[in-house]
Formats: C-alpha cells, sequence, structure tokens
C-alpha cells in the first residue's frame, strides 16, 4: 500500500502545481487586461482589485497547497519615495466561486467585466484542487485502515480479494 500511496502523493503534488501554475496564467491575464484598460482611463477610473495565487504554508495544510483570492489596495501617504500599501480581501464565502455582488462591491465596472469570466476558471481550478485533496486523502485514510487491520491480524485475506466464511460454497467465478 505504500507504494500507490506514494504515487498518489507525487501525482496529488504535481497536479496541484500545474493548477497553481494555471491560476497564475489566469491571473497574469488579469492584470495584463488591467494595465491595458487602466492605460485608456484617467487615473481618477483606475480600479483597485488585484488577485493572487499563493501557496498555503499553515502547519496543517497539504504540500502543495495553494489558495485564489481577490482583494482590494489601497495607497497611503503617497510622495515621491513612494507609498504605503494595504490590502483588504474580498470575502468568497464558501463557495467555489467568489459571489459577482462581492466582486462587484469593490471593482469599477470595467475590472468586473474583466474578472467575471476569469473567476469563472478560477472557481473550475478550485474545484479540480478540492478534488485532488479528496483523493489524497481518501488514499491516505485507506491506506491508514489496512495498516491498523494488519497490525491486528485481521488483515491476512489478501488484500482486494474475497474469501467465502467457513461452511459457505464458494462463490462461482464471475459472480453468482
Amino acid at each position: 500500500m505504500p507504494d500507490i500511496e506514494e504515487t498518489v502523493e507525487r501525482w496529488a503534488q504535481a497536479r496541484l502545481a500545474a493548477l497553481a501554475a494555471e491560476a497564475g496564467e489566469v491571473a497574469a491575464l488579469f492584470y495584463a487586461q488591467a494595465a491595458r484598460e487602466r492605460a485608456r482611463r484617467p487615473r481618477s477610473q483606475w480600479g483597485r482589485l488585484g488577485v493572487r495565487v499563493r501557496r498555503v504554508r499553515a502547519t496543517r495544510s497539504a504540500p502543495g497547497a495553494f489558495a485564489i483570492e481577490w482583494f482590494t489596495r489601497r495607497w497611503v501617504n503617497r510622495t515621491t519615495a513612494g507609498a504605503r500599501n494595504f490590502t483588504a480581501y474580498v470575502r468568497r464565502g464558501t463557495a467555489d466561486r467568489y459571489p459577482r455582488a462581492a466582486l462587484a462591491g469593490v471593482a469599477q465596472p470595467w475590472e468586473l467585466a474583466i474578472a467575471d469570466p476569469l473567476e469563472e476558471r478560477f472557481a473550475e481550478i478550485r474545484r479540480l484542487a478540492r478534488s485532488v485533496s479528496r483523493v489524497r486523502a481518501a488514499v491516505r485514510q485507506h491506506g491508514r485502515l489496512e495498516r491498523k487491520l494488519l497490525e491486528r491480524g485481521d488483515g491476512d485475506a489478501p488484500l482486494g480479494g474475497y474469501e467465502d466464511p467457513p461452511g459457505v460454497a464458494p462463490s462461482p467465478p464471475g459472480g453468482t
């Protein structure tokens, strides 16, 4: 079983890395499109919306875990030496997709026109990442169960096989 667990773990980490990279590319699309729009608009119409793809480094998080988060920026003490940049994250709620109303509440209309279709892809990426994590967790849980049963001595039967209980006629090959 450890070989299967290791294989699934390698697959999960590779898949999550690929999904995080794709999310980064989608985020780069947002910034490229937003930069083109800002270039066409007066500074008063520039938006404050941003999106970030970041690795989750919490001790309980699985290797390869990442988050896709929308946020707003605000600059304080603008001077020639620079400005301090503060961010506030937009609340997503429990769904995979940020509600359109949550983004509309903080974004310029032109930003929303860019962000909304990209958020659809982000939602798909979040669903895929959660699915990968669930597969990984299920395989780990199954491996722990098999090891526990083998340690107790209940796992003498071939793994994945079926043996008829004593006194029961053997099952014919191929079913009933």
